[in-house]
């Protein structure tokens, strides 16, 4: 029996079961707590009335939400600028139901569709792979993931699932989500400390790495902007995190590192503040609707004194033309940033740090000589070598492997 709902205007005389239903306008009112309106029976004369003290169903009051929402009955304007709703967001098991009945009662009421765009959520799962129900003891409150991890972690998972499709809960997706965050915090901390003399200016010119990592930056508005309108919230987070943690951070934060802290000329050290600072800022505001908290935490740090607006989200949309396009030294860029990654995995591989300095490093390549050329002083530098030496073959050479035509040796400092 429900209790607080729309009431059932309707009364019924006690003495010969008249029923009286009020007049529309008598509304709104509660028969439980309120007489009718007038003297008498019309059929018997009496006084003495019993309201009906039933409810209507639920989906008498959910079927005009989006009149409601709209304004609707107290605001005429606001409803004619809001009406019909740009999306009805619902679960699949309320498709009958919500999005039916929300159809027959605002054509009814306005001969109009109530909403332009249906969203079809799935169900939440929980780790036993049934639906997550308190009945089947397999429900984790948000308040237990929030407290062991964060609000924004919490909101990755929830944005990790496919539009329409059931998601489950997994703490291993949670722990990765965290772990992004930490990812996405130290860097925004690499780039503040370092970016500190920086005055905003645009350089006069930017190094191949610093076209390619733009290039693809641009790519990436592009992407998610559309996953976004088309409401692909976990394509959209992928690209995000996957861009963030190995493109931006992995290989172009590792490549400009020299160019900050080591030897490196003014003209290249600006170039590379002026990347890093540009994308940053572009990263935070695609972010922003998936980690709120985090993005307006490095917003407030780093941007908000120069940008002015109170909130990251307060600031505009990224938009592709923010970021500087060159597809040719994006494709060198690619080779240079694969020649780097594979002379720090051999580093490794020999129990070397990647950052252990080399006394020479040899490079051979005829089909991609323009390319490390181009990128030689990135390559020099990102590797901690004292000499590098570019030749048209190298028999000898370990290759690259997404670029076989491309071998290299080198000869590492001692320890």
């Amino acid at each position: 029996q429900r209790i607080f709902a729309t009431p059932i205007p309707v009364w019924y005389c006690k003495k010969c079961d008249n029923v009286i239903v009020a007049k529309p306008e008598w509304l709104p009112v509660d028969p439980r707590e309120q007489q009718p309106p007038i003297d008498s029976c019309p059929k018997c004369g009496s006084r003495d009335f019993l309201g009906e003290s039933d409810v209507m169903d639920t989906w008498m009051d959910s079927s005009i939400t989006c009149a409601v929402i709209a304004g609707w009955p107290d605001d005429v304007e606001l409803f004619s600028k809001l009406y019909p709703n740009d999306l009805q967001p619902n679960g699949y098991d309320i498709i009958r139901t919500w999005d039916y009945y929300l159809l027959v009662r605002h054509l009814a009421l306005f001969n109009r569709i109530p909403y332009k765009v249906a969203l079809i959520n799935g169900m939440v799962r929980g780790t036993d792979g049934r639906m997550m129900h308190k009945s089947y003891g397999n429900y984790i409150e948000a308040k237990e993931v929030v407290e062991k991890y964060c609000a924004d972690a919490l909101r990755q998972w929830a944005a990790s699932g496919s539009t329409g499709y059931d998601i489950r809960f997994r703490w291993e997706d949670v722990d990765y989500a965290w772990r992004f965050l930490i990812k996405l915090w130290n860097a925004s901390r690499l780039v503040i400390a370092n970016t500190t003399d920086y005055n905003y200016s645009k350089p006069s010119k930017l190094k191949v790495l610093d076209l390619w990592l733009l290039t693809k930056l641009r790519r990436l508005i592009e992407q998610v902007t559309r996953a976004m309108e088309e409401m692909r919230f976990n394509e959209a987070l992928d690209s995000l995190r996957n861009f963030v943690w190995h493109v931006f951070c992995d290989h172009y934060l590792e490549a400009v590192k020299y160019r900050l802290y080591w030897q490196s000329t003014v003209e290249s050290k600006r170039a590379a503040q002026y990347t890093l600072t540009k994308s940053l800022y572009i990263i935070l505001r695609l972010l922003a609707p998936f980690c709120p908290f985090i993005t307006e935490e490095i917003y407030h740090a780093a941007f908000k004194e120069r940008v002015g607006a109170e909130s990251i989200h307060l600031t505009s949309w990224p938009t592709p033309s923010e970021c500087e396009f060159d597809e040719d030294l994006e494709a060198k860029g690619n080779v240079v940033v694969a020649t780097i990654a594979a002379v720090r995995r051999t580093k490794v591989r020999n129990r070397l740090s990647p950052g252990h300095p080399l006394r020479i490093l040899w490079i051979g390549s005829s089909t991609f000589m323009d390319s490390i050329r181009i990128g030689a002083e990135d390559i020099k530098g990102t590797c901690r070598a004292q000499e590098l030496v570019v030749v048209d073959n190298l028999e000898d050479g370990i290759a690259v492997n997404e670029y076989p035509e491309i071998k290299f040796k080198f000869e590492a400092e001692r320890r």
